[in-house]
């Protein structure tokens, strides 16, 4: 959350000549509201499995680059799937970038309620890291000074030298 998926995936998916797909607008868009609505009127879970078919549809496609939700690492049919049809990378963001870039966002249902939006981001850095490091193929720091250009140029040769 916050690590930049979306917007370095849109601009990996355009140098690559490829199509982008953002788990969640395509979420969103079959069921016509917003995550944040999701998450307050059907629960944590509800969005979790439909995280979980889309993951399962949107994997078995070619030339796509997939932004998935921070969380969708939590689930290991998710990380199962992505595994078997996919190159995964892990935008290890800073704490530091997390926060500047999340502490007035109020699209983030996991953090919304959070008296301390700093603490709570890294409590989920530090469940969730283990997870994105020992699942993803090629991992690159970032930080709130990281050019996206950058970035996206070490994922495109470690894609196609993978």
């Amino acid at each position: 959350m916050g690590s930049g998926k979306t917007t370095v995936g849109k601009f990996l998916a355009k140098t690559m000549d490829m199509k982008f797909v953002d788990i969640d607008k395509v979420i969103e868009a079959h069921e016509k509201k917003s995550i944040n609505d999701i998450f307050h009127e059907k629960g944590q879970n509800y969005f979790r499995d439909l995280e979980r078919e889309v993951i399962l549809q949107e994997s078995l496609k070619n030339d796509c680059v997939i932004a998935t939700g921070g969380g969708s690492i939590l689930d290991n049919e998710n990380i199962k799937r992505l595994k078997e049809t996919s190159f995964i990378v892990f935008l290890n963001a800073t704490i530091e970038c997390l926060y500047l870039r999340l502490k007035d966002n109020t699209t983030r249902p996991i953090l919304n309620d959070a008296e301390d939006k700093r603490k709570l981001i890294e409590e989920l850095l530090e469940k969730r890291k283990f997870l994105y490091q020992i699942s993803a193929d090629y991992i690159i720091d970032i930080n709130e000074y990281t050019n996206i250009y950058e970035t996206v140029d070490k994922i495109k040769e470690a894609y196609i030298i993978s």
